[in-house]
């Protein structure tokens, strides 16, 4: 029973670590993140139907979305908490925050799978690409479903499945040419989860669960610009690259280019499309 706990609490410090490792580099691109996913941020909302004076929790919310979007909202009568696993990315959250002139917000540094809100504490709950990357999710959303008031919404967005992410195999198949190992995976991998989530929602005690697709575009100047976006904000790239040489680093990061410069577009600029599956039940 120990080890099991001892590896629980060892998990959840790895994690932590992942992430205050990109935290740097999630604010140095947050405007190419946040241009290219501000529709989901808004989708997600008005599935929630969240209105002026809500009282609304954010999970995993990173450098601050969609709590930010959702404090906007919700106005100075509602309130906002946002959570996340990692006190730099918290960190940023809060400038971001402060610099928007936003109050009715509150940052608490908490791991997700272990919140101990009260039941019928808020009126929506959000969780941004975070929620399947948890290994123990399904307990999760029944802990969700009993935090909300009653005909309170969750709403949800995961990547689809990692045949629709091309690009993300092309990270760990060069990782094996030029390291000459598998990579470490810090994380699942950013796909769907095999229990299809509608299922896993309703299984939890949600009614009315709905789910669509939207896609995701990011643009760059150039493949050299996405290449280097991918080793600042990647947990898994930033795990490959801790113990390698600068320049074995190099090395990877000029092979990645020369196998991204393909899906480049004729003026020498890059998109990447990913698609996302958004989510909403009710209590």
């Amino acid at each position: 029973m120990k080890t099991g706990s001892t590896d629980a609490k060892h998990d959840v410090e790895r994690q932590r670590q992942q992430w205050d490792r990109v935290a740097a580099g999630w604010e140095k691109w947050w405007r190419t993140i946040e241009d290219g996913a501000q529709h989901v941020n808004d989708r997600l909302i008005d599935l929630a139907d969240v209105a002026p004076g809500k009282r609304v929790l954010d999970i995993a919310t990173g450098i601050g979305e969609p709590a930010l979007s959702v404090a906007r909202r919700v106005g100075p009568a509602g309130r906002v908490v946002a959570t996340d696993i990692s006190k730099q990315m918290l960190d940023i959250a809060r400038i971001r925050a402060s610099t928007s002139g936003l109050t009715n917000i509150a940052f608490i540094e908490a791991d997700a799978e272990r919140l101990d809100f009260p039941d019928h504490s808020f009126d929506a709950i959000f969780c941004r690409w975070g929620i399947t990357s948890l290994p123990d999710h399904p307990n999760l959303l029944v802990k969700i479903e009993r935090m909300l008031t009653p005909n309170g919404s969750f709403a949800t967005s995961v990547w689809d499945e990692a045949s629709r992410l091309p690009l993300t195999s092309i990270t760990i198949t060069v990782a094996q040419e030029v390291f000459h190992s598998a990579p470490p995976r810090p994380e699942p991998p950013p796909e769907a989860p095999q229990d299809p989530l509608e299922g896993v929602m309703a299984r939890a005690g949600f009614t009315d669960v709905r789910t669509e697709k939207l896609t995701v575009a990011l643009e760059f100047a150039s493949t050299e610009a996405f290449t280097q976006y991918l080793v600042d904000v990647s947990p898994v790239v930033a795990a490959l690259l801790s113990d390698q040489s600068p320049m074995r680093q190099a090395e990877y990061q000029h092979r990645l280019v020369q196998e991204f410069r393909r899906y480049a577009a004729t003026d020498g600029s890059f998109r990447i499309r990913n698609v996302c599956i958004c989510a909403v039940g009710r209590k």
